[in-house]
């Protein structure tokens, strides 16, 4: 077995800072490295039974820091059946690494047991205070009294978006961590005040109760940008690029639900949960993704071939547009990988690591959901955001995956529109509702 690797000088900090608390939150900037910092912390109290909640793409993710950075041979298990539940309650495994949707299931079958730790990885997932994940997981009032939390000697949340689409998301965090005494409503008057849109209310932060916010969420919270941290990573330069595509069949759609505009606004105001199932509103989507896949197909050929690009990251959402784009790249002799929802874990791993270290893997399609957090990409410096989430939190996770210790190059980011579309509504609404986040956190210029 090879000797755990050393905490860099600013994990130290962030680890301290954990291990002192039995309830907070580490919301570092991303890249800065969340989880090597909670498995030092652990190191540190010896705690070895516990729960780690993460997306389900990340789990091998996190079975690989562990053995990376832990000096204690805790035996991991990565939750797919009711039968790997079994083992962990009886004890035949030390850390269970479970995804959300499995652990609001089995939350209840987990009642009276005591463990010594929980982690929530990617937290924000908690954010909706009504959602019976949030329920399960912080309580019915997100205070801890009941729920899955209760059992656990310590409950850290790891996040670099603790905010994702309104700064209200803050609430359960705080609520839970005793940040504020405050019930939900009285919460969101004191700090907010609601401005009505087109289409919509939204929650604004008032001026005056900004100090008294970021010390509510200091106290039992950690934030660092890369800077702070003293990770001096090159910088991030986003730019937009709109492509031609035949808009027939978008049209056609918007002429036959009258409406339909009304409503996809209203659902990038809200973060586009509430209208993200809604039938014409997903084929409008997909239309859009499909129609501009040939020309950004044929642009991007061109730059991999003769532009000089090494290698490509590109996130989308469709599996359509997603064939029709890696089917023109392959068909002119550019080598590359794909990583999809239906992508094993086996196949994850291996794609990532041929993209890292093959040089004539010049290319990874990935779908924003299941590569979009937890993958180190940073054999790229150029990522495109083919298509793009309705809220701010999955594009900048997203395009952080190339932004990460070990980037030496400066990173280009593009978000790629099709003309007259949708997209520029998307990208006024993301920009508007991140500065509103980062205000609260100072990473933004008043």
């Amino acid at each position: 077995m090879s000797l755990p690797l050393p905490p860099l000088p600013y994990q130290i900090p962030g680890a301290r800072f954990l291990a002192s608390k039995t309830r907070a939150g580490l919301f570092d900037e991303m890249g800065v490295g969340k989880t090597a910092q909670a498995i030092f912390a652990l190191d540190h109290l010896q705690l070895m039974r516990g729960v780690v909640v993460c997306p389900a793409s990340v789990r091998e993710v996190w079975a690989g820091e562990f053995r990376k950075f832990s000096g204690y041979r805790r035996k991991i298990l990565k939750a797919r059946n009711i039968h790997d539940l079994g083992l962990w309650l009886k004890g035949r495994a030390d850390v269970l690494l479970v995804s959300y949707e499995l652990a609001a299931k089995w939350a209840v079958r987990m009642e009276g047991d005591l463990f010594d730790f929980l982690i929530f990885d990617e937290s924000h997932y908690l954010k909706n205070p009504d959602a019976a994940r949030t329920r399960s997981m912080l309580g019915t009032q997100c205070d801890g009294a009941n729920g899955l939390a209760r059992w656990a000697g310590r409950v850290w949340f790891l996040t670099g978006t603790a905010m994702t689409n309104d700064p209200t998301d803050i609430w359960p965090f705080l609520r839970f961590c005793g940040g504020t005494p405050l019930t939900r409503a009285p919460f969101t008057a004191r700090y907010f005040r609601s401005r009505m849109r087109t289409f919509s209310a939204s929650q604004e932060p008032i001026e005056a109760m900004i100090p008294e916010l970021r010390q509510a969420i200091g106290s039992c919270s950690l934030r660092r940008t890369q800077e702070e941290a003293g990770l001096q990573l090159p910088p991030v330069w986003l730019t937009t690029i709109t492509v031609d595509g035949d808009t027939e069949e978008i049209t056609a759609l918007l002429r036959d639900h009258p409406g339909l505009d009304a409503a996809i606004l209203d659902a990038v105001e809200k973060g586009g949960l509430s209208f993200l199932d809604a039938q014409h509103v997903a084929t409008l989507r997909r239309l859009v993704g499909e129609a501009k896949a040939p020309a950004y197909a044929a642009m991007l050929v061109d730059e991999l071939k003769r532009g000089g690009k090494d290698k490509q990251v590109i996130f989308g959402l469709h599996t359509r547009a997603g064939q029709i784009v890696t089917e023109a790249l392959k068909a002119e002799g550019l080598d590359g990988v794909t990583l999809i929802g239906s992508t094993s874990e086996k196949d994850r791993i291996e794609a990532v690591q041929r993209f890292q270290n093959d040089p004539a893997c010049r290319w990874l399609w990935g779908n924003i959901t299941a590569a979009g957090t937890g993958h180190t990409l940073t054999a790229a410096c150029h990522i495109d955001m083919f298509e793009q989430a309705w809220a701010p939190a999955p594009n900048a996770q997203a395009l952080f995956r190339v932004r990460r210790i070990g980037q030496t190059r400066n990173v280009t980011g593009r978000f790629i529109s099709l003309a007259g579309s949708i997209d520029e509504v998307v990208t006024e609404s993301v920009a508007r509702k991140t500065a509103a986040i980062m205000k609260i956190e100072g990473t933004q210029a008043a």
